[in-house]
């Protein structure tokens, strides 16, 4: 959608922070918006989840560049979330994140400064890539906290070195097998293997967590919560436990949506905070050339995770204040294998939340995909009962014999793909690799007038990313000239 509309009614599908955040900003710009929501609560990956009294995370684990001069801190100020109500910033105690390996130990520091010189101690062999990877980081670092950045579609980027896949930028140096694996983290968190991760999006990655790292103060239903409540005072309406069915057209143009409920909601424009493989199933056949049908349904994904939220001792384990990648990496220092743990304090008496997340692929589940949550039968939930109790004794490693340890919940990509939708239940959705990099950024003007996608936006994953794909399609419905104007102070 090239060109601004000219009524004020919009719809959006999903109520996940990509389609909340779409849903603030558009009455900040005087539309009127609806939120459909299939679920029947709303938060999409946002949200957290009761398990036993506690509340276990699903996508919001930790996120950067909430400063309040840092992009997503803007966005939020933009937006009417209040920072400190929601996050408290990490790295207190110089730390972020710590990466282990099986013959090295990283910890990974607040700030650039502390970054190059902890890399330069680290591996003095890679000074050549070194220098150059810092001054890359310095200028996209800096280029995030310019105004272009929030206003202009996320991309301020011109420099084509940029896009080029991060393990070749290495292999020109012939960098250490260390510094290779360290280097690898940002790439694996997003779900994006080195040799195909474009160097823009590892050093968004990576240079976010340095501005600042943050983590909930609380729990993502809080997170939600906030958002809905702002959604509301500014007059959105939203309507939950009823997906929509179908994106109605009228002479090629967006004219409303058909719920499932049978009820027709007319719009102006219509904001599909979904997966786009999803989307396709809203449109009838003909409204998208089969060329740009095909170029979507190529698209390859990022891989899903199992996840398993266990209780333990707070006394044995108190909460780490930091993150912990346990990672196996080859001779060549590509990570082939890691996990993810956080421990984190909890409202529940005597007791910790230990979350611990790793790969999975929709393939290793295809046994039951035709089957629905909680529908799965025995030998689902015994496989992935067996998995869950593996990885907490895995865990052991790092925190000794976990006292009073508890499983609480595993969820599974075919968890996933059923609660917000995704083809294959994955977390970051479609992959954004140097491959198919055209085709992600394709998705930023879906050739339909009044319609557009929001969520992951193609310059950023993760929660950056959901906020920028909001304004992005804002800027659509507006018009640039309108956005700009509104938000150029804030920006």
């Amino acid at each position: 959608m090239r060109n601004s509309i000219d009524g004020k009614n919009i719809v959006i599908i999903g109520s996940g922070i990509g389609g909340l955040s779409a849903g603030i900003i558009l009455p900040l710009l005087n539309f009127r918006v609806t939120v459909v929501e299939k679920n029947p609560l709303p938060g999409g990956l946002m949200r957290s989840y009761s398990r036993s009294g506690f509340d276990c995370p699903v996508g919001v684990h930790y996120v950067g560049a909430l400063g309040e001069k840092e992009p997503l801190g803007k966005m939020f100020h933009i937006l009417g979330i209040p920072v400190d109500e929601l996050f408290t910033p990490m790295g207190q105690q110089g730390i972020i994140d710590r990466y282990i390996f099986d013959d090295l130990i990283f910890d990974l520091p607040a700030g650039l400064d502390a970054l190059e010189e902890k890399l330069q101690n680290a591996f003095p062999e890679d000074t050549t890539a070194l220098n150059v990877i810092m001054k890359n980081l310095r200028d996209i670092s800096r280029r995030m906290m310019e105004p272009s950045f929030l206003l202009n579609q996320g991309d301020p980027f011109q420099n084509m070195d940029y896009y080029q896949p991060m393990g070749e930028l290495l292999d020109n140096f012939q960098a250490s097998a260390g510094f290779r694996a360290v280097l690898s983290v940002p790439c694996h968190l997003i779900g994006v293997p080195l040799n195909d991760c474009p160097i823009i999006f590892h050093h968004m990655v990576l240079a976010s967590y340095l501005l600042s790292s943050w983590r909930l103060k609380e729990s993502g239903s809080k997170m939600t919560d906030v958002f809905v409540r702002r959604f509301k005072e500014l007059g959105g309406s939203l309507i939950l436990n009823n997906g929509v069915k179908k994106i109605s057209l009228v002479e090629g143009k967006v004219a409303g949506v058909i719920l499932e409920s049978g009820e027709n909601l007319p719009a102006d424009a219509v904001v599909a905070a979904i997966h786009p493989k999803i989307l396709l199933e809203l449109l009838d056949e003909d409204a998208l050339r089969d060329s740009f049908r095909r170029r979507i349904r190529g698209l390859k994904e990022t891989e899903g995770v199992i996840a398993v939220q266990a209780s333990v001792d707070a006394a044995a384990h108190p909460e780490i204040d930091h993150n912990i990648y346990r990672l196996s990496k080859n001779e060549n220092g590509v990570i082939e294998d890691g996990a993810f743990y956080q421990l984190r304090r909890t409202h529940s008496p005597g007791a910790n939340l230990l979350s611990i997340m790793t790969k999975s692929s929709y393939e290793e589940w295809s046994r039951w995909e035709n089957t629905v949550s909680g529908r799965r039968g025995k030998d689902y939930e015994e496989k992935k009962m067996n998995l869950a109790n593996i990885l907490l004794k895995k865990a052991e490693e790092h925190f000794g014999n976990l006292k009073d340890a508890q499983i609480l919940d595993v969820y599974t990509p075919l968890t996933i793909r059923d609660y917000v939708n995704t083809p294959e239940g994955s977390c970051y959705g479609a992959m954004r690799s140097a491959r198919q990099l055209l085709k992600v950024v394709s998705l930023n003007n879906i050739p339909i007038p009044g319609l557009c996608l929001a969520g992951q936006n193609a310059m950023a994953p993760g929660v950056m990313g959901c906020v920028l794909g909001a304004f992005n399609a804002a800027r659509q419905i507006a018009g640039s000239e309108k956005f700009i104007q509104k938000f150029q102070r804030d920006a």
